[in-house]
């Protein structure tokens, strides 16, 4: 299968690390939740785009998540929103289908992308 890559959208807040710099009488940032969109590049392999296939994406601390191939559509979806409380996290996806690259039906899927650190706020 190919390679897939792997893009980050973090809604209701930015990618960036606010720090309070020194004083140390500032209180720790609260820890909040956030809806972050993960997007990736298409894998292009009829076997995930089609009934059995998809993706699943890996995030660290969290169950993985299956995003399943959807009938009448042209291509497995490619982006999922999670909501996320502040902290690290590593990001990876894979592609699967019902099919393996022999045609039978054992199935087959993907190295994982390159993995993304995500912080959240």
């Amino acid at each position: 299968m190919k390679r897939i890559v792997l893009h980050i959208l973090v809604l209701s807040a930015l990618l960036l690390f606010i720090s309070c710099g020194g004083g140390g009488g500032s209180p720790p940032p609260p820890v909040t939740t956030h809806s972050v969109t993960l997007t990736w590049a298409p894998n292009h392999e009829s076997g995930v785009n089609s009934a059995g296939g998809g993706y699943q994406v890996a995030i660290s601390g969290q169950p993985t998540i299956n995003v399943p191939y959807t009938a009448g559509l042209v291509t497995a979806p490619t982006t999922t929103t999670v909501l996320l409380i502040t902290g690290t996290y590593t990001v990876t996806v894979r592609a699967y289908a019902a099919l393996d690259a022999q045609g039978g039906k054992t199935g087959s899927i993907s190295a994982a992308s390159s993995p993304i650190t995500v912080i959240v706020p």
